[in-house]
């Protein structure tokens, strides 16, 4: 009798482990991690030891977007991620400037750059386009922000900006290379109604 159950015992988790014989070492399935170690067997057929041990998959979310900026008048629609995201490279996507305000901060700035020129990451090749009173929105946490270009002007290409904030309103300032002389950056100036 105990040679019969042994054998089907056997059987049994013989044939569980062909079945998942598919199954690769740290596989991803259905949302968990399959981890199967080796079965040992004695001399008498009698499996000392299986250890079949589920654990659940932490995915790598998706990175969620800080704000959306859109400028209608170019059909331009981009996402900016937090600060200290590794999304937030202007080699990837438009950038948030570590020295800017959020969008319900009071007499907030907000300092948004982008590529201009060709190629996959040139998302502000139409800025130039912009003129005075055309209107720039910023989706915020579910609250829409609307601003208007109130100037706009070329800053040497040093590797920095010059912004100021005298008036004390909430601004935006859009920058990126000029199309027209790489030895500028072309800045707009918004502020929020």
């Amino acid at each position: 009798m105990y040679k019969v159950y042994s054998f089907i015992v056997i059987s049994c988790i013989s044939s569980f482990l062909v079945y998942n014989s598919s199954i690769k070492k740290d596989e991803v399935v259905s949302n968990e991690e399959v981890i199967i170690s080796e079965e040992k067997i004695e001399e008498n057929n009698i499996v000392e030891e299986e250890i079949i041990e589920i654990k659940e998959v932490k995915k790598e979310e998706k990175e969620k977007e800080l704000m959306t900026l859109i400028i209608p008048k170019i059909n331009f629609e981009g996402k900016i991620y937090n600060k200290d995201s590794k999304q937030n490279n202007i080699d990837k996507n438009i950038i948030i400037m570590k020295e800017s305000n959020m969008p319900d901060e009071d007499n907030g700035m907000i300092i948004i750059g982008g590529h201009s020129g060709y190629g996959k990451y040139a998302y502000f090749k139409e800025l130039n386009k912009l003129e005075i009173n055309d209107e720039i929105i910023i989706n915020y946490f579910g609250n829409t922000y609307t601003y208007h270009v109130v100037e706009y002007h070329l800053d040497s290409k040093d590797g920095s900006i010059s912004i100021n904030n005298v008036n004390k309103k909430n601004k935006l300032f859009l920058f990126t290379c000029n199309p027209n002389d790489k030895n500028n950056y072309l800045v707009y100036v918004c502020e929020r109604e």
